[in-house]
């Protein structure tokens, strides 16, 4: 059996990843937590300066334990965060793999500049009208509607939720992620405008045991918009790893 944690990105919930339910092949155990950085939890998150430190406590708590992590989004940077410190500190995290998906990342502090600030924060409400849109399949939503449940959504983030976003995305110059020797996929949305596919191939390429896999037609979320070849590009990649050794009590 393998175990797959399902890590939401912000303002999300773990109902992100119900299009991927009966999709899974059998031997594949999957769990996903509600994360602090939530839809719902924002209130309780919107100050925390150590989110990377949070998740190890949402991975500590996974049923079992996990074996590969999936994160999305906002929470790929805090897995990357949490990745790059623990193996910097001598101590890397025990995982046979992690599937980073349309993750924020940039190399070189120098990339980041004052006037990429106001598109950036332009651009969020347009990314929950994604996530709104995506997960009301079937429902059509006036555009002038949709525009404005994502302003309210953004206003209800407020600046210190997106500020704790824009903060992990700045520091991610910083992570050693030369030093991370786990097996990551890194998978990208070919027409993604809010983590461009070119940070996904960047940042697998930096990645000593990195790999990044391209889906053609998919924006910033695949798990919905093509959540059988998103399931597929997973168990490919669980086929490439070793199997995690178990104590004998899990054999």
């Amino acid at each position: 059996m393998t175990r797959v944690v399902l890590l939401h990105g912000l303002a999300n919930n773990e109902g992100i990843w119900a299009p991927l339910a009966g999709r899974w092949r059998d031997g594949v155990d999957v769990h996903a937590p509600r994360l602090p950085w939530h839809s719902g939890g924002i209130d309780d998150w919107r100050h925390e300066t150590d989110s990377a430190a949070r998740l190890a406590e949402v991975l500590d708590a996974a049923p079992g334990g996990a074996d590969v992590v999936v994160a999305h989004s906002f929470s790929s940077v805090v897995l990357l965060d949490l990745l790059s410190r623990r193996a910097a500190a001598g101590d890397p995290l025990k995982l046979p793999g992690v599937v980073l998906v349309n993750p924020f990342y940039r190399s070189d502090a120098d990339d980041f500049h004052w006037n990429m600030i106001a598109p950036t924060l332009d651009d969020f409400p347009r990314t929950m009208a994604e996530s709104i849109r995506l997960r009301t399949p079937g429902h059509h939503i006036e555009a002038d509607r949709l525009a404005d449940m994502a302003r309210r959504m953004t206003e209800w983030i407020g600046p210190y939720g997106w500020l704790r976003f824009f903060d992990a995305y700045l520091r991610t110059p910083l992570f050693r992620v030369d030093l991370v020797e786990t097996p990551a996929l890194v998978i990208g949305g070919e027409t993604d405008r809010s983590a461009p596919v070119a940070q996904a191939r960047h940042l697998a390429a930096r990645l000593p045991a990195g790999q990044c896999l391209e889906l053609p037609g998919c924006g910033h979320f695949p798990m919905l918009e093509a959540p059988t070849r998103f399931t597929g590009a997973v168990h490919a990649f669980l086929d490439r790893i070793p199997d995690p050794v178990r104590p004998l009590a899990d054999a």
